[in-house]
């Protein structure tokens, strides 16, 4: 695997689908193909999802709260 190495920041679940979509693509590239490798790669593609269904709602969240945060303001 070519990835690069040293510390990766993983703050946001953004960070953490970016990561694993590097991961897959370097593990769908080596050759020959095995069983152990499809069941990794299945493994974080579910992890993919988590990450991305969490950023969806925490950008939700955030816009909730940023709508809230107005309605406050409105109440002065």
């Amino acid at each position: 695997m070519s990835m690069p190495k040293g510390n990766i920041r993983l703050n946001r679940p953004q960070d953490v689908r970016r990561l694993l979509a590097r991961v897959i693509n370097e593990l769908i590239q080596e050759e020959p193909s095995s069983i152990d490798r499809a069941r990794v790669i299945a493994t974080l593609s579910n992890s993919i999802i988590k990450a991305m269904e969490v950023g969806e709602l925490d950008e939700r969240i955030k816009e909730i709260e940023k709508q809230l945060g107005g309605l406050d303001e409105s109440k002065r």
